[in-house]
């Protein structure tokens, strides 16, 4: 995988306080989501007060949302309903807000009981891929599990199930459809939710390697700021100083589970940057094929998965070097010359998310100086 396969296609910065400010550079974009389907190009962004859904082909905003009590920070497409797959996203003031696309609408608005502390927000939300169940976590600790139910192509009647005190920041999801258990990525290291048994149950912790980074390699910190399904029962995950993403099987490491905890053993390591900034969160795509990573210089690691055989292996695990690195492009932006500002290399350049389309011919990055970067190749 060469480096010249992904070349730069679209700049956009859409994410804006308002429409005018074709300058603002301070606006923060946090997450990026391809629509569920193969024949889509749509790609779902959000950040600032916004949520944008852009072609990636034609590098046009098919549709703006802007949320009006404050700013959003996650979001998760839905496929519960036949030819018409609704989004999900959410933020400050802890309010769950649906979107039909097919009507360009936000046409629910579902406020979790959190009261209206400005501190306490949305920092994750996901669909189960095939029950009619919503996942959203809250920042300060609490999981709320939901069912729905849909009418007319649109989902309807949500509704909390309960929720679940984790007494640690959350900061990702994501869910194995394999073996029903949704991970859960926090400032406390990663625990475990089986979702095929009841509620009553306690939470699973997952012991995670020792930090392998020598410049950090004293700190005892465990945030996970990274999760990821890359096929089957095989996870990704990055922990925040540690300078790699840890590979490992997620059905190897739960059949050793012993009062509560088990251990992480990674049967692939693959080496990224030695950063000390958090929040860089990477995707995989064409079936497990591809990893991508941003980092704070604004470039993005790519890492070719295609000849690796996901088998567990005993002994060491097998170290991963970077395919290519994508790096950020010199920019002529003339709205930042216009109003006399500073070009944005002059500062980190943090991609907070990436996502690769299906066919692997787009790649999306997000950063947190308000730009939406398209690539193709």
């Amino acid at each position: 995988m060469s480096e010249s396969e992904f070349v730069a296609h679209h700049f956009l910065r859409c994410h804006s306080k308002t429409d005018s400010d074709s300058a603002d550079v301070s606006t923060q974009v946090w997450y990026a989501a391809f629509e569920p389907s193969s024949k889509s190009h749509l790609v779902a962004t959000c950040g600032g007060n916004k949520v944008c859904v852009i072609d990636v082909e034609t590098g046009v905003v098919q549709y703006r949302y802007t949320y009006p009590k404050g700013l959003l920070y996650t979001l998760s497409w839905s496929t519960a309903c036949p030819r018409n797959n609704i989004l999900a996203t959410g933020g400050t003031n802890n309010t769950i807000v649906l979107i039909d696309l097919s009507a360009n609408l936000a046409y629910l608005h579902y406020s979790l009981p959190q009261g209206n502390s400005k501190k306490i927000f949305i920092s994750s939300i996901l669909f189960h891929p095939s029950q009619n169940v919503l996942f959203c976590a809250l920042n300060n600790g609490y999981l709320y599990i939901l069912k729905f139910e849909t009418l007319n192509y649109r989902i309807v009647n949500l509704e909390q199930q309960y929720f679940i005190d984790l007494k640690c920041e959350i900061i990702g999801l994501t869910f194995c459809e394999i073996n029903e258990y949704l991970l859960i990525a926090t400032n406390a290291g990663l625990k475990g939710w089986d979702n095929s048994q009841s509620q009553d149950q306690e939470l699973l912790d997952f012991e995670l390697p020792k930090n392998p980074n020598e410049l950090y390699k004293d700190q005892n910190e465990n945030v996970i700021d990274s999760i990821e399904i890359v096929k089957d029962s095989w996870i990704a995950i990055k922990v925040a100083l540690h300078g790699v993403i840890y590979i490992f099987d997620l059905n190897t490491t739960l059949s050793k589970t012993k009062n509560n905890k088990c251990l992480v053993l990674p049967s692939f390591v693959l080496k990224w940057s030695d950063t000390d900034n958090y929040f860089m969160s990477c995707c995989v795509g064409l079936d497990g094929k591809l990893l991508a990573c941003g980092d704070d210089k604004g470039s993005i690691w790519l890492y070719n998965l295609e000849d690796i055989s996901f088998k567990c292996s005993k002994g060491d695990p097998k170290i991963i070097t970077v395919s290519s690195v994508l790096k950020w492009p010199k920019l002529n932006d003339s709205y930042l010359k216009k109003k006399k500002k500073l070009e944005v290399d002059v500062y980190d350049i943090v991609i907070a998310k990436c996502a690769v389309h299906f066919s692997g011919n787009y790649l999306v990055a997000v950063t947190n100086n308000n730009f939406v970067c398209l690539y193709k190749k």
